[in-house]
């Protein structure tokens, strides 16, 4: 049976609006490309040869836009079923069930990444479950109910650590389990609440396996998971064969640079990604930073940081650290008399001094 892929693009716009915001959160970069690109990777590679994707009507235009670049097919290989916002992950199965037609399949949120390869999980469907259920470490929030753990017996996946895990953005349907499902599980307009799937499975004599992942990280606003997921899409990248020429500069690790970028009389240490048009002068990049196409850089130090397409950052002074700088945005020391602190910030700008 073919292994089918749902990529469902939720409510949730980059500033954690939802519904009808500005750009999805799936759409923002790391690692210089959209979360969701690196989400459609995962899927490739444990075995997905056509994805379905649910995203609200408003924004299915961009959302194709941005896919055709993810290396999948016309026609039938990349598909899409849409309603108005808001749309929930129940909305989403339900819409894309018709089109599953019953094969195993893999359920991915947009907007996260598990931090280890899918493919072992899909290896679990040899075993026939009904739904692989993956769990995570989770903040106090976001943590499942006690009496949830002790039905899915999550103390016996890690008993020190059982009592904090929850549900993450990715899990994996066996074959025939979504008709048996559609219907009572989830209503229109609602979330879905996948452990009381699990648990109607389980009572109709279904097979649920739970799987602990490392870590599951979404976006929905908050530049600490941004980074995070970053680190995690930085963390697979590949030795680029290209290097720039000498021009005074050192360049250590898993490195890749736009053929048009410049780099020049800088220290580059990967995981770092350096996009077209990108200009790096008198520099130093840390680990797992991404320069985004036609950033500038030039006598400054960063480490850890997202510096998104336009954006430059000159001669600040100091090494920036866990930084997130926006499309276009200036960061610069201004030498100009008399002396002062001069901040220019939009809406959700957020700046700190040390």
């Amino acid at each position: 049976m073919a292994l089918r892929g749902l990529l469902v693009v939720e409510d949730v716009d980059a500033r954690g609006n939802a519904p009808g915001g500005a750009a999805p959160a799936a759409l923002e970069h790391v690692a210089n490309r959209p979360i969701a690109h690196h989400v459609v990777d995962a899927m490739r590679a444990a075995g997905v040869e056509e994805l379905v994707v649910a995203c609200p009507s408003q924004h299915a235009r961009e959302i194709g836009e941005s896919l055709q670049h993810c290396g999948f097919g016309s026609g039938s290989r990349l598909r899409y079923v849409m309603q108005p916002a808001p749309l929930h992950l129940g909305d989403a199965l339900a819409l894309a069930a018709p089109i599953l037609d019953g094969e195993p399949c893999i359920v991915h949120l947009a907007n996260g990444l598990v931090d280890e390869p899918l493919s072992p999980f899909v290896g679990r469907l040899s075993d026939t479950p009904d739904l692989v259920l993956m769990v995570h470490q989770s903040p106090l929030g976001d943590r499942l109910s006690l009496a949830t753990q002790r039905m899915l017996h999550l103390a016996e996946l890690d008993p020190a650590r059982g009592a904090g895990l929850g549900v993450a953005g990715a899990w994996l349907f066996g074959p025939g389990a979504l008709p048996r499902l559609q219907g009572a599980e989830w209503r229109a307009g609602e979330e879905l609440d996948l452990t009381s799937v699990g648990a109607q499975l389980q009572a109709g004599g279904g097979n649920v396996q739970v799987q602990l992942v490392c870590a599951w990280r979404s976006f929905a606003g908050d530049a600490p998971d941004l980074l995070e997921l970053n680190r995690m899409a930085l963390d697979r990248l590949e030795t680029d064969a290209r290097r720039p020429q000498s021009d005074g500069n050192r360049i250590e690790g898993r490195v890749q640079v736009a053929a048009s970028a410049l780099v020049r009389s800088s220290v580059i240490i990967g995981p770092t990604v350096i996009g077209p048009d990108a200009r790096i002068v008198d520099a130093y990049i840390g680990p797992y930073t991404a320069i985004g196409a036609g950033a500038c850089v030039e006598g400054a130090e960063i480490e850890r940081s997202i510096i998104a397409a336009g954006a430059s950052v000159m001669h600040v002074g100091g090494r920036m650290e866990g930084s997130v700088v926006g499309r276009d945005s200036r960061i610069f020391r201004d030498f100009s008399l008399p002396r002062a602190l001069r901040v220019r910030g939009g809406d959700g700008t957020e700046v700190a001094f040390f």
